[in-house]
């Protein structure tokens, strides 16, 4: 099993859509990369002077699901352009952001993150390291599933469109030139 953390604004709507994904095992919504020495709780994390980010932590098993498809996953349901805001929300815990634990997770985020740049004016999504992580209170932890009606800045309508992709493009290779000159000649 693979971890990468997510943040993209409000966790509970994050956390629904990447459950939702085949080849992720686990999800769980909390706090990283703030600033305070101290345990995040969701009233210091809202006061927003400890640096900490709303996040969803993804374990998955890269044999079912690359971390391409859960990054693209992830960035076809955020505002990479702001800052410190999605949808309604607004203040620096909603801060979007990439935090990886090794250095494949960090190649993969990196290459992924210049691919989304090329689309967009502004590029504000954080992409480091993970420092910490504290785990959300028991009530945040698969809220929409307890609450169906709850707040999501994330439509349902579109976590449901994008459950359904199939496409992974870890699953893609390039075929080789020579092959290709080989079925269909030089190029011209």
């Amino acid at each position: 099993m693979s971890d990468i953390y997510l943040a993209g604004g409000c966790f509970w709507g994050l956390q629904r859509l990447m459950q939702s994904l085949k080849g992720v095992s686990d999800t769980v919504c909390g706090y990283a990369n703030g600033n305070s020495r101290q345990k995040a709780t969701y009233e210091s994390v809202c006061r927003g002077d400890t640096g900490f980010r709303e996040t969803v932590k993804v374990e998955y098993d890269s044999e079912k699901i690359s971390l391409e498809a859960i990054l693209f996953a992830f960035f076809s349901v955020i505002d990479p352009t702001v800052k410190n805001r999605q949808g309604n929300d607004v203040g620096s815990q909603y801060q979007t952001g990439i935090y990886y634990v090794d250095d494949k997770s960090k190649e993969t985020a990196l290459r992924v993150a210049e691919i989304e740049k090329k689309k967009h004016h502004r590029f504000e999504v954080e992409i480091k390291p993970l420092s910490c992580f504290y785990e959300a209170e028991e009530y945040h932890q698969y809220y929409l599933d307890k609450n169906p009606r709850g707040y999501c800045h994330i439509p349902q309508e579109e976590i449901e469109k994008i459950s359904r992709m199939v496409f992974d493009p870890a699953a893609y290779f390039k075929i080789d030139e020579k092959r290709i000159e080989k079925l269909y000649g030089p190029p011209v």
